[in-house]
């Protein structure tokens, strides 16, 4: 695998994972309106934990999550959530804790095991985590960000061809799912059927619009993989017009403008990557 493949394939996982996460905190919260009256201690700290993730205040929100389990050990909410912000904190071990605590309570619950199969991933516990997204589904199969989580997976295992069902999947039950539209479009052309990944990361732009800038720098990543240099600069500059502090989007454009032999132009486009990379672009 080439080094731009390797860099597209590492900036995928991490997105996907931020997605993931994110997907699975709001399941919960939107669980916990649904959820039956509990103590009301207990469900007051869990709603403030909540807005703290919410605003990326993941240390505080495991405070108020614990302070909510004081009061109600059993409440699952609470213990899938704090696993959700310890993953996030990439406190690994302390987040398999909490989601094996929701399935002591209810081995069905497809939000824990789905949290579960993400810190699998991120351990590199790959066999574990697809055991866990599979009864997950097993439980919800039109769930469409469990299809995603596992298509997560399967890419994460180089098994493409079956991260690309997967994602097809997730796809199939919302045709509005960008995200999975880039997986797709990722395993696609790690399956270098690049023609259809172009079209992937086409059909993202269409449903998305331009605000969904990873659409626009993974398709640029790509062109720039098939020598298609003068369409890779289009996306990059697209990238930049979007947000101008992309630091990687300048350095890659520099590159592009190098390998057209606009050397002037690559040396300016380096100087904003140093501004922007070091913080003092528009300061």
């Amino acid at each position: 695998m080439h080094m731009e493949e390797k860099d597209m394939t590492a900036s995928l996982h991490r997105r996907c994972t931020r997605i993931v996460v994110s997907a699975l905190f709001s399941l919960g919260v939107i669980m916990s309106l649904q959820t039956s009256v509990r103590a009301g201690d207990a469900r007051e700290w869990y709603i403030f934990g909540n807005n703290k993730s919410a605003q990326g205040r993941y240390e505080e929100a495991v405070e108020y999550y614990d302070k909510a389990i004081a009061a109600d050990p059993g409440f699952a909410h609470a213990w899938n959530n704090k696993g959700n912000a310890l993953s996030i904190l990439k406190r690994y071990n302390e987040a398999l804790e909490c989601f094996g605590k929701v399935l002591e309570i209810n081995r069905d619950d497809v939000h824990a095991l789905s949290g579960r199969a993400n810190v699998f991933t991120q351990l590199n516990r790959n066999d574990e985590a697809l055991e866990s997204i599979d009864r997950a589904l097993a439980v919800e199969a039109k769930h469409d960000y469990i299809w995603f989580n596992k298509a997560n997976i399967l890419f994460n295992m180089k098994r493409h061809d079956a991260a690309l069902d997967a994602y097809g999947k997730a796809v199939e039950i919302n045709p509005n799912f960008v995200n999975a539209m880039l997986g797709k479009a990722s395993a696609l052309s790690a399956l270098k059927r690049y023609d259809e990944a172009l079209e992937c990361y086409d059909q993202a732009i269409e449903v998305a619009g331009p605000e969904v800038i990873a659409s626009f720098y993974e398709k640029a990543t790509l062109l720039n993989q098939l020598n298609r240099y003068e369409e890779a600069l289009e996306h990059y500059d697209m990238v930049i017009q979007l947000e101008p502090s992309f630091d990687d989007a300048w350095h890659e454009k520099a590159h592009m403008l190098e390998k057209l032999g606009r050397d002037g132009e690559a040396r300016e486009c380096l100087k904003e990557h140093e501004e922007v990379n070091s913080g003092h672009h528009g300061g």
